[in-house]
């Protein structure tokens, strides 16, 4: 998948690839359907979160097994 994130360290998927949390977040940012909800920034190395409760409300549970945004920003912190 060419721009699909990729990480090394401890907070990787075990170095078989990106980690399950990274390919899942690219996928929600990526898919145009969601563009009002989140999209990539406009110079594409980012990605901003338009409106936080649907994210949390719609988003969060059809691609994790929650739908808590603190959580998600936590767990995405440790890519950083």
């Amino acid at each position: 998948m060419d721009g699909a994130p990729t990480t090394s360290g401890s907070a990787g998927g075990g170095g078989g690839g990106p980690a399950p949390f990274l390919m899942k977040t690219y996928d929600m940012v990526d898919d145009s359907t969601t563009d009002e909800i989140v999209s990539w920034s406009q110079n594409k190395t980012s990605f901003v979160v338009w409106n936080p409760p649907e994210f949390a409300r719609v988003l969060l549970p059809a691609f994790f097994k929650h739908n808590n945004f603190s959580s998600f920003i936590r767990q995405l912190n440790t890519y950083v």
